[in-house]
């Protein structure tokens, strides 16, 4: 995920937001993780709507090892698989409704946007997820779309930070198997 205003989370060793550095702070505390004023919350919640997919590559209940940088301490943190969903993967660019500009956020799925339907690069949304603070309601485009399947994971921060847990979602191309 790359947010604006120097907000690069593209590299797991060299994070930054908004001039915090975020390789060596310990972020998450209680329910929520701060990404540079909005909170992702750690502990999520399996989508309703999506079928689970029956030929993909890693299965539910396998451990894997992450390579997402999607969030601090995520790149290479041992990780299981808790859902796979067939279902078309969207990274999208927005506007919270706090105001900062999210650019590049990945994963969301067709039931993530309130319309509910599939969408192509360009297609403009409305996110209906609250995966983070501020992200219910906003407003975005769409940057890349990937075809499935969706993973979600629980996983243990490589930072020693608590268990974050359903966290929706990872391409395939984001694990490795351990």
């Amino acid at each position: 995920m790359k947010m604006s205003n120097d907000m690069n989370m593209s590299n797991d060793k060299d994070m930054k937001m908004g001039g915090m550095d975020m390789s060596s702070d310990k972020n998450m505390s209680g329910m929520d993780m701060n990404m540079g004023g909005m909170k992702m919350n750690i502990h999520g919640t399996l989508p309703s709507g999506l079928p689970d997919a029956q030929n993909s590559k890693y299965k539910v209940g396998q451990e894997i090892i992450s390579q997402a940088t999607h969030m601090p301490g995520m790149k290479g943190a041992k990780a299981k698989i808790v859902a796979v969903y067939d279902a078309t993967l969207y990274a999208v660019d927005f506007k919270s409704t706090d105001g900062m500009e999210m650019k590049d956020h990945k994963w969301l799925t067709r039931v993530d946007f309130t319309d509910g339907k599939d969408h192509k690069v360009g297609d403009d949304i409305t996110i209906a997820s609250a995966h983070m603070s501020g992200m219910k309601g906003a407003q975005g485009k769409v940057v890349e779309v990937k075809a499935g399947p969706a993973y979600a994971i629980n996983y243990q921060p490589t930072d020693g930070s608590e268990e974050v847990t359903n966290h929706l979602y990872l391409a395939e191309d984001e694990i490795q198997p351990r």
